[in-house]
């Protein structure tokens, strides 16, 4: 779906909106804006690395960044050419929060495209830093789990808070990565970046910079939490094996008392009508000194 914001006098240039671009719409864009083809190939790659680049003789630039989809902590990039005192937005559908602030931001004034872009990033880096703050309550949750009797569930919830650090922090890198560049495209073209670009440039840099430390401190915390729960896991498993062991050799006991009263040879208190009785009582009293042996062992 093409949409198609003209300027007015409120706005000094042109915004197309392209949303889940197609095959056709691709070529619709070649023919009518004249943008080279091999430039659109990258727009509808959903592994595209974030970055910038700039065309040989400067005539355009390809802004690549990460951006949430929906309420997961899956990402996929947008995509942005600046070309022609045009410019070009490439998103999906399931960036709904990106569309509406798209929508919302037409809606003031702008005159350089640079600032509607800048303007367009903070809110996507906040989203990220809210999608963090409520996975570091998650991670918190689960470290207030964390005890002897932790289950099979809290574990697989472990990994799910894991899956989403790892994605996150991966989306949050490259986007910084990619608005460190971003300075470089006034170096480097035509592209006005005036001193108000420079004040909003600044204010994405800080919340990136808060974003990466608050992705790095959970990653940590998560792994430090996958350990406690793996020692925990194998100290459940040593206590089950030292309780199986215990009972093992105490249960082996009374066949060996039984095997021998079995046996047609003289033995003591073989004889009588409490012979049974005797077996077992001298039986319960192995078992005892056996115990005890163990405790006094740090066995049981």
């Amino acid at each position: 779906m093409i949409k198609t914001y003209s300027a007015d006098q409120k706005h000094q240039f042109d915004l197309t909106l392209v949303q889940d671009c197609s095959e056709s719409e691709k070529q619709d864009l070649a023919r009518t804006f004249g943008i080279p083809p091999v430039l659109l190939e990258y727009v509808d790659d959903k592994d595209e690395p974030a970055r910038i680049e700039i065309g040989s003789e400067s005539n355009y630039v390809l802004m690549v960044f990460w951006a949430p989809l929906k309420e997961t902590s899956h990402s996929e990039p947008i995509s942005i050419i600046f070309y022609d005192e045009k410019l070009f937005i490439f998103t999906s559908s399931e960036m709904v929060f990106v569309n509406q602030t798209i929508a919302e931001l037409w809606k003031s004034a702008y005159e350089k495209r640079m600032a509607f872009i800048l303007d367009l990033i903070l809110p996507i880096v906040r989203k990220y830093i809210a999608r963090i703050s409520r996975l570091e309550y998650r991670a918190n949750q689960l470290q207030g789990n964390l005890s002897m009797r932790s289950r099979m569930k809290h574990l697989d919830d472990l990994t799910i808070v894991n899956q989403d650090a790892i994605y996150l922090r991966a989306a949050v890198q490259e986007n910084s990565s990619c608005f460190d560049e971003i300075k470089s495209v006034s170096q480097n073209t035509d592209i006005p970046f005036d001193k108000k670009c420079s004040r909003k440039l600044h204010n994405v840099q800080l919340e990136t910079n808060q974003a990466s430390r608050m992705i790095g401190l959970i990653s940590e915390n998560v792994e430090q939490l996958s350990n406690t729960y793996d020692r925990l896991i194998n100290n459940n498993l040593n206590d089950i094996m030292r309780f199986l062991t215990v009972w093992s050799l105490l249960l082996a006991v009374p066949p060996i008392v039984s095997g021998f009263y079995g046996m047609n040879m003289h033995l003591p208190l073989v004889k009588g009508s409490l012979a049974w009785l005797a077996t077992l009582v001298l039986t319960a009293i192995l078992m005892i000194g056996l115990l005890v042996y163990l405790h006094n062992h740090h066995s049981a």
